[in-house]
């Protein structure tokens, strides 16, 4: 009897490479749970154990593992619900999976956040251990069970923001004046730039840039400009639940930039006498921009000494620090690396109705 239930066993596990949570047969290179199947390729066979929940897959260097370092070498996960997957660090969504029922889910890549090889023998990785991690990067994934995968599909801004982009022509076209704009949630500089003898269309443009670093692109429209306007950002938009919202607005007192490419650095001035800087995040499937540190000169306030630092994340609660000009200097140049991007002109865009 013993007998039996043991050659059964080893049958299942050679056919399907998934009856277990841990799968480490090495005539196996195809792993799958109930909605989606990942290869791997025949040269890695031996170096990796797996295991497989109904909706993930995560794959460990073996060694690793067993000498007790983990050995996450990356995952797989479908989320059925986008927020659930939001702010989890070394999450990246890819594309979109479909099931036979029709319902979608975001299919997220995983990578682990700390070190899960033995960094005591060397800080270089095992050469299994990396390519295992690389493989995460281009690994074959595939539906099953009546479930289609869409590789990059919600991710890619040409595909999430095409009537938004639209919507900015036809606002400049029809030369809206500042009120319709803020009411649609668009910067007024769409109508100031009207106001000068130049084709707006000329100098207006976008990019699609993943700011939050999750895989879905964001879409960044301003002003085509040069030395330190270039780069500028009048709206941002970006998706949440799968849908594209705007985030923020800005003019020429009040401009928006991307810094140290994946922080939004908000340039505001009243006057000669007080200006500043506010650095924020955005934040995974939400339009909400996490504040992360603030300075501002403020000669209003203290003509002789005006270096302010803020770290409050509650812009209600605002706490500024007086320091002096040489630690303010110090900590701002940290977030000075502004992107200087190309934007295309959206008299470059074909609109079709």
């Amino acid at each position: 009897m013993i007998k039996r239930i043991v050659v059964e066993i080893l049958f299942i596990m050679l056919i399907g490479c998934s009856a277990f949570a841990f799968g480490d047969i090495s005539s196996c290179k195809t792993v799958k749970n109930r909605l989606f199947s990942i290869t791997i390729p025949k040269e890695l066979n031996g170096s990796y154990i797996t295991n497989i929940q109904k909706d993930k897959i995560s794959v460990f260097h073996k060694d690793s593992k067993k000498a007790g370092f983990g050995g996450f070498a990356f995952g797989l996960k479908a989320y059925k619900n986008p927020q659930d997957h939001a702010t989890l660090p070394g999450d990246k969504k890819i594309g979109e999976l479909s099931d036979k029922k029709g319902n979608l889910y975001d299919m997220v890549l995983k990578y682990p956040t700390d070190v899960q090889y033995d960094y005591t023998k060397s800080l270089n990785p095992p050469y299994e251990y990396k390519q295992l991690y690389d493989l995460g990067k281009n690994v074959n994934i595939k539906g099953i069970n009546g479930a289609v995968y869409f590789k990059n599909q919600g991710t890619r801004g040409e595909d999430l923001y095409k009537n938004i982009i639209k919507k900015h022509i036809t606002a400049i076209n029809e030369k809206w004046d500042s009120v319709k704009l803020e009411n649609e949630n668009m910067s007024y500089m769409y109508n100031v730039l009207a106001q000068t003898n130049i084709n707006v269309l000329d100098k207006v443009g976008y990019i699609y840039y993943d700011v939050n670093a999750d895989g879905i692109d964001e879409l960044l429209i301003g002003e085509i400009a040069e030395n330190n306007w270039k780069g500028i950002i009048y709206d941002i938009y970006t998706t949440v639940n799968r849908k594209p919202k705007h985030v923020v607005s800005g003019g020429s007192r009040n401009r928006y930039f991307v810094c140290d490419k994946t922080f939004i650095c908000n340039e505001y001035s009243s006057g000669a006498s007080e200006s500043g800087v506010r650095v924020y995040n955005l934040t995974e499937n939400s339009t909400e921009l996490f504040a992360q540190v603030g300075f501002k000169y403020d000669a209003y306030t203290n003509p002789q000494n005006p270096y302010y630092l803020s770290y409050s994340n509650n812009l209600a609660d605002d706490k500024w620090e007086n320091v002096s000009e040489e630690k303010f200097n110090e900590r701002k140049q940290i977030f000075e690396q502004y992107e200087r991007f190309d934007f295309v002109p959206l008299s470059k865009v074909q609109v079709c109705d």
